[in-house]
């Protein structure tokens, strides 16, 4: 249960790490950054105030309709984790104004939920990109019925016109039978340095044995050990909700070369199109947590 006296000691106090605040009314997707983040501080709890700002250092009660409910928003958004910290949630009335508050407990020791090098901007800068380019792939009426080379051309032509440098069929690591140096379907570099791997593979099913080799190719092929990789699927297929829930199910379930940490289907609120889907699941890679980005583009029928 939420302590009153504890929230009125936190608002009568100085702005800080451990608190966030939002005016309004707040979706999963918001709420759930927000955990993600309070989760991993190094104080016992923090706490989420809706319907509270911040200005000139303090806290300031707006109040919200008591008529929201806090509990969906709140079990919606640790649907979307894997691993779900501790939380508290509740309505409170302060100076006659109702506020809602989250308390989010700190996780333990070895199950991080973020880390803020995977939450950088200029990886957050790269997948939108990358999403807007899917975008006019998918409109592009000539890669119905194009070949996977033929649409990787079309990704690494569309990112080489940004500030990333594009390396084509680059030779790294190993092959899939570990016998000579595989092929990098989309190398992207930045600041003279490996930035991220893109593995693209058309599917029409949710075929185990091949999207699990292509899973793994990933980290033979990644031999720097990136911060994040992409696992971009051109699916051709009507049901394509069925589609991504199998999707979904088996990368959170499949057996990586690294050991996954945790899955997390939030940002996908990030983002308006209900025919292109993305995931993340993160990993431990030698001590070290890394992100792969699934991204399933659906490619429309004539």
């Amino acid at each position: 249960m939420i302590d009153i006296t504890d929230v009125k000691k936190v608002l009568n106090g100085n702005l800080n790490d451990n608190t966030i605040c939002y005016e309004y009314e707040l979706r999963p997707s918001i709420i759930v950054s927000a955990i993600k983040k309070l989760a991993n501080i190094t104080d016992d709890y923090g706490y989420i105030f809706n319907g509270v700002i911040e200005a000139n250092n303090t806290f300031i009660v707006k109040g919200l309709s008591s008529g929201y409910t806090i509990r969906n928003t709140v079990e919606k958004a640790l649907d979307l984790l894997t691993v779900k910290p501790n939380v508290e949630y509740d309505s409170i009335v302060i100076n006659e104004k109702t506020i809602y508050v989250i308390k989010v407990f700190r996780i333990s020791e070895g199950t991080s939920l973020l880390s803020d090098e995977l939450e950088s901007e200029s990886i957050k800068k790269f997948i939108s990109t990358l999403y807007q380019v899917c975008v006019k792939l998918q409109a592009n009426s000539k890669f119905i019925d194009a070949s996977e080379d033929e649409r990787n051309d079309y990704i690494r032509d569309m990112l080489d016109r940004e500030e990333y440098v594009i390396k084509d069929q680059t030779r790294r690591g190993l092959s899939a039978n570990g016998a000579a140096a595989g092929e990098i379907d989309i190398l992207v570099e930045k600041d003279n340095a490996p930035f991220t791997i893109i593995e693209a593979l058309n599917l029409n099913s949710v075929n185990k044995d091949y999207l699990g080799k292509h899973l793994d190719k990933i980290y033979t092929y990644d031999t720097t050990g990136n911060l994040f990789n992409v696992c971009l699927v051109y699916a051709k297929i009507k049901e394509f909700a069925s589609f991504w829930e199998k999707y979904s199910n088996f990368v959170q379930q499949f057996n990586y070369p690294y050991p996954l940490v945790s899955s997390d289907g939030s940002i996908d609120q990030e983002y308006i199109g209900s025919e292109i889907r993305i995931m993340t699941t993160t990993h431990n890679r030698s001590g070290k947590l890394t992100r792969l980005y699934h991204i399933c583009v659906k490619i429309l029928s004539k």
